[in-house]
């Protein structure tokens, strides 16, 4: 492995000197007096010249994997050749300066004439200063096009929210907890000191939420005894009960790989001239692992991520395949990165009327700010990944506690919608810390609300927020947003934790615009008990029952206060049931009476 390094390294260096020519010398005169005079030194100072040229480009564009446009190489080298220049410049009339005064030492009292500085030299430094101030200039020219920077984002705006029709596929699983899981399936493998955890992703697998992360490498010496990683770990990200399942695969190509085996390295070769936005692994309908790569250009010089497609990589075999946006393959889920999102939503928010209206002196009229810490990553009704993020006000002093809209970006398509008619409801800042402050989280320390997302939920706006203890999943805090009444319920399960909101929503009546919806009244379910079955949950057995007569399925969790009665239930008996229907599928039940148990 260090040989193939140094063979990599000496290679790349190798291949540069043509291109470090740039380094050398631009005066022939300095040329001319050193072949005249026989000057060791000055070929010395060349050749090092030379070599350091060559390695600055190989560090540039072979270790940083600079795209290879115009703009790329003005940005990364305009400042080093105009103080190339500038130095060349100053060393040949230090050096005409000291030949002069020796000349004149020599000839005693004997005037001498100071020597003419060619034309060429002062042109020499004049470019220097003008490559100079044109990088300098080149840092400030985005504010020149901020109005086509807010020009990107091409938002649709709404008023109300869309209402969450689905409770069930809400990812409830944290990173931090996909991590724990990773690392314990991880130590299951061969050679498991060879490897370590890739980042972790949420994707949508044959329309299961689940988080992704390659097996990576642990290191450049482990990357060379390894050879090549094993597979990628699938977590679920709505079942905080399953571990994580490794997925066996040959993967010579990883982001964690080194020399040409490296990912990034890999599509910059095919793709020289495209910006890499991010990369990330994502399994196809089967299960076998690609990377996806965001590609494309900048709206001008180095500003503004156009997003153009997508490559894709096959860790296997390193072959890669670029598609244009739209025309990806079905189950690839993100073309724009969450990065390129915040970037388009700051755009819009903050450039609304010009750079000036933003700056120190601007009034910030119009200036809507996203909430980057508070930036997730969820799936919409459609099963089609989207980031949301919450909009505050731009304030001279401290945070806002108070969302002026919330905005949803589309990572397949890149649409995105605005949503001005959220008024009075907390930031997920604020909601957590409203759930942290919550008397069900308070009795347990240890126990700290994650970042939640933000939902419109039984028409109520509703911050849904998973609970840890470390790495470990405790319940779902779910927090009623509005800022005039904020309320907090928490569950051991989502389901508990939901039938809890219920009953929030449907006691605070017509509140703040919050009208509870049919199916908020508690209804009672009779009849005798057609099938029965418990489910072992890391918090205790939840138990499903179908009843004769309802096609529903009802849920039993360690929630309710009769569950020693539901553990006796056989087929056949009879029993009654409280339920608050939503229309769900499974119907969680709050009160559970079995009549054919003996009195108690």
């Amino acid at each position: 492995m260090i040989l193939s390094l140094l063979g990599f390294i000496l290679k790349g260096i190798l291949m540069k000197i043509p291109f470090a020519i740039l380094g050398l010398s631009l005066i022939p005169q300095r040329w001319t007096n050193a072949i005249t005079k026989k000057d060791i030194p000055f070929f010395i100072e060349q050749v090092l010249r030379l070599l350091v040229s060559a390695a600055v480009l190989f560090f540039v564009i072979d270790i940083m994997l600079l795209d290879l446009t115009a703009a790329a190489f003005f940005s990364s080298f305009a400042i080093i050749l105009g103080l190339i220049l500038i130095i060349d410049s100053s060393m040949y009339m230090y050096s005409a300066s000291e030949s002069s005064s020796t000349r004149r030492n020599r000839r005693g009292n004997e005037a001498a004439k100071q020597p003419k500085t060619p034309w060429n030299v002062h042109f020499n430094s004049l470019m220097g200063v003008v490559l100079i101030a044109a990088w300098i200039i080149m840092l400030f020219y985005p504010l020149t096009f901020a109005a086509d920077l807010h020009g990107l984002a091409k938002v649709d705006k709404k008023k109300e929210l869309e209402e969450v029709q689905d409770i069930k596929t809400m990812p409830l699983v944290t990173v931090k907890m996909a991590d724990a899981k990773g690392d314990a399936a991880i130590n299951k493998i061969e050679n498991a000191s060879y490897f370590t955890e890739g980042e972790y992703r949420l994707t949508n697998i044959n329309d299961e939420l689940a988080y992704t992360s390659p097996i990576e490498m642990d290191g450049f010496l482990k990357a060379g005894k390894a050879e090549y990683t094993p597979g990628y770990n699938l977590i679920s990200a709505v079942s905080t009960d399953k571990g994580a399942s490794t997925v066996k695969g040959k993967m010579l190509y990883a982001p964690s790989q080194y020399l040409d085996h490296d990912l990034e390295r890999t599509i910059r070769k095919a793709y020289p001239n495209k910006i890499i936005h991010d990369s990330y692994l994502e399994p196809n309908e089967d299960g076998k692992p690609f990377f996806v790569a965001s590609v494309g250009h900048y709206l001008k010089y180095r500003s503004g991520p156009v997003v153009d497609g997508v490559v894709l990589v096959n860790p296997e075999t390193g072959d890669t395949k670029y598609y244009p946006k739209g025309k990806e393959p079905k189950w690839v889920d993100r073309t724009f990165t969450l990065e390129t999102a915040l970037e388009y939503w700051t755009y819009w928010g903050k450039y609304v009327h010009g750079w000036k209206n933003q700056s120190l002196i601007g009034p910030k009229k119009d200036v809507l700010i996203p909430n980057e810490d508070n930036m997730q990553v969820t799936f919409n009704e459609k099963g089609e990944l989207i980031y949301v993020v919450d909009f505050t006000r731009a304030k001279s002093k401290g945070n806002s506690k108070t969302l002026v809209g919330y905005g949803v970006f589309n990572a397949k398509t890149g649409e995105m919608t605005y949503y001005k008619g959220v008024t009075s409801v907390l930031t997920g800042k604020e909601a957590k810390s409203n759930a942290n402050a919550s008397e069900f989280l308070s009795k347990y320390p240890g126990w700290k609300a994650t970042n939640g997302i933000f939902y419109t939920i039984y028409g109520a706006p509703t911050y849904v927020i998973p609970v840890t203890k470390g790495s470990k999943f405790q319940g779902v805090a779910i927090v009623y947003a509005n800022s005039d009444n904020p309320q907090v319920v928490f569950g051991k399960t989502k389901d508990e934790a939901f039938r809890n909101y219920k009953k929030l929503i449907a006691s605070l009546g017509k509140v703040s615009g919050v009208t509870p919806q049919k199916g908020f009244e508690m209804k009672e379910i009779k009849g005798k008990v057609m099938r029965i079955n418990d489910a072992n949950l890391s918090n205790g057995y939840v138990f499903h029952l179908i009843v004769e007569g309802n096609a529903k399925r009802f849920s039993v969790d360690p929630g309710v206060n009769a569950l020693s009665d539901v553990v006796l239930t056989n087929v056949g008996d009879r029993v009654v049931l409280k339920v608050m229907d939503m229309e769900e599928d499974i119907v969680p039940v709050d009160e559970f009476t079995n009549l054919d148990l003996p009195k108690k």
